[in-house]
């Protein structure tokens, strides 16, 4: 599997591979994510970013409240995943799967999440020592 430090260098290229206007939103980061919640959890405050934000915020996502009165936000029914979690969850889904390819793999990670890219998933596998060893 790849190092934290090697997926880090590959979501930076991914990343840096985007046109300027996709960067911003291609992946969701925590504080990001944690803003989409709050204008969720608060639709009518308008202190939370800007209203084009509040305005996507709305239309991408809902909010799973538990019986416990946590919350998590969803897209298209489910969890999405932190950018800061990324490295987690794909590793555990190429796991999963048994070191399977690109599609495999992302069949795996959106059985659980959603807003992962194919594309970063298709480069982290690419970047796993041992399948590239397999291939080779």
């Amino acid at each position: 599997l790849p190092t934290q430090e090697d997926f880090n260098a590959l979501l930076n290229e991914y990343i840096a591979s985007l046109s300027e206007k996709k960067r911003d939103k291609a992946l969701i980061g925590l504080t990001r994510y944690h803003n989409i919640h709050a204008v969720l959890k608060d639709p009518k405050c308008t202190t939370i970013e800007s209203a084009q934000f509040r305005f996507w915020a709305k239309k991408m996502f809902t909010l799973d409240v538990f019986e416990n009165g946590q919350s998590q936000v969803l897209h298209e029914n489910k969890p999405v995943a932190i950018r800061e979690d990324l490295f987690v969850i794909l590793t555990n889904a190429h796991i999963q799967c048994q070191h399977g390819g690109r599609d495999k793999t992302s069949f795996q990670v959106r059985k659980h999440y959603s807003w992962v890219p194919k594309e970063l998933i298709a480069r982290f596998v690419r970047g796993c020592p041992s399948c590239r060893a397999r291939r080779s």
